[in-house]
């Protein structure tokens, strides 16, 4: 389990958060669970929880921090910024 959160500028749709990180973290993402939203200024901040699974094997950090920095960058290259 990972936790995300970055800022959007407000109205971003937040179906399309939600692609950009379900294509990005790979075949071993189980389930994106919204669970933090705020607003400031222009910006709205959103946080996910995220868990991988495998059926096959017990996944390490390693393996899954693989899978994040997959979708840290993917972020960042809508112009989000992760916090």
């Amino acid at each position: 389990t990972r936790d995300v959160a970055m800022w959007v500028e407000s109205g971003t749709d937040i179906d399309l958060i939600i692609k950009v990180i379900k294509d990005s973290a790979g075949a071993l993402l189980y389930r994106t669970t919204l669970f933090d939203e705020f607003s400031k200024d222009s910006k709205t901040s959103y946080a996910f929880r995220l868990v991988f699974q495998s059926f096959e094997k017990t996944l390490t950090d390693e393996e899954v921090q693989i899978y994040m920095d997959n979708v840290y960058k993917s972020v960042a290259n809508q112009g989000w910024e992760v916090r």
